[in-house]
Formats: C-alpha cells, sequence, structure tokens
C-alpha cells in the first residue's frame, strides 16, 4: 500500500498492498508531523558500504529522470536502520514498528525538521543491486525513489534468520 498526502495527494490501494506485501516490498509517503525520541543507531562499516552503494543505485535511477541527486542523511539513516533492526528482531516486514512507531515516529525522533517524507521497506533480496531492482519494478517504490520533491536519503540493513530487511527514508527538510 502506499499513501501519498502533501506533495504528492492522497491514494491506497489494497491491491497494491497485497502485491508488495507477497513481494517483500512496501513503499510509503507524507508529509509533517511531530512525536517520540530515541537514542542514536550505531552502523557498522558493512552498513555504510551498502548504504553508500544504495545511494549510487538510487542516483543512476534519478539521473534518468532529471531528477536531483540525493545525498545522504545521518538522521534519516539513524531512523531507516532502526526499522530495518526492528524488522529483522521482529522478522516481519511492516511500515509500523513492532513497538508501534511509524515511519513519521521514527523521523521525528531523530530531531529530523522535515516537510515531505517518503519509506520503502522490502525483505528478502541479498544485494543492494537485487532490493533496488525490486522497488525499481514496483510502481509506488519507484515513485518514491523518483520523487524530485525529496533531497536526502537514509538507508538501514538489517538480516534476521538469515533473512536481509532493507529500508529508505525519503525526506525534505524544511
Amino acid at each position: 500500500m502506499h499513501r501519498w498526502k502533501q506533495v504528492l495527494g492522497t491514494s491506497s490501494t489494497s491491491i497494491a498492498l497485497l502485491a508488495a506485501v507477497g513481494a517483500g516490498l512496501l513503499p510509503v509517503a507524507i508529509g509533517p508531523a511531530a512525536i517520540a525520541q530515541r537514542p542514536p543507531v550505531t552502523v557498522a562499516q558493512a552498513d555504510v558500504t551498502i548504504a553508500q552503494e544504495i545511494l549510487r543505485l538510487v542516483n543512476v535511477e534519478r539521473q534518468r529522470v532529471n531528477a536531483p541527486p540525493l545525498v545522504l542523511n545521518d538522521k534519516l539513516t539513524t531512523a531507516a536502520q532502526r526499522h530495518a533492526q526492528d524488522m529483522a528482531t521482529s522478522r516481519r516486514m511492516s511500515h509500523t514498528g513492532s513497538d508501534g512507531s511509524t515511519m513519521r515516529s521514527r523521523i521525528d525522533a531523530t530531531q529530523y525538521n522535515w516537510s515531505t517524507i517518503g519509506e520503502n521497506v522490502a525483505m528478502g533480496q541479498p544485494t543492494a543491486a537485487a532490493v533496488m531492482a525490486a522497488w525499481m519494478s514496483s510502481p509506488g517504490h519507484r515513485q518514491n525513489i523518483l520523487n524530485p520533491a525529496f533531497t536526502e536519503l537514509g538507508v538501514g540493513y538489517a538480516t534476521g534468520a538469515n533473512r536481509p530487511y532493507w529500508a529508505q527514508v525519503f525526506a525534505r527538510p524544511r
């Protein structure tokens, strides 16, 4: 399912949700709000390399449609990494954390001051290239990746029960 608010209007599709869940993918994008805080997440060097590769692949796709390149943001990466780790620990892919957290609350917890945000999640793809191919094959995920309103990106990656979990957080600061 994808929800678009603010810059993107509003749309929601149950069929897209079922297809996305079956493919191990879920996108979402929305506009502003505020909520809770959590401590920072330490990101391993391997995860930094994965984040840089995802950023590179995202920007290759954005360049093809003349969208401006994104830059990595530490706060967004913290939000994405927390969520990827939570999904891996709970062994379930969802935009809602095991503690009830939402994309908004996870981003707000990092003190990132945003005007527009979006999130892609996935599970099961073994490499950055594989997860990007899956996201680009899904209209909702593709729309988040190519959305020219977004200027910054956070990437999270974690493994649970030998299965990779991925999170991308897109944003534009205020």
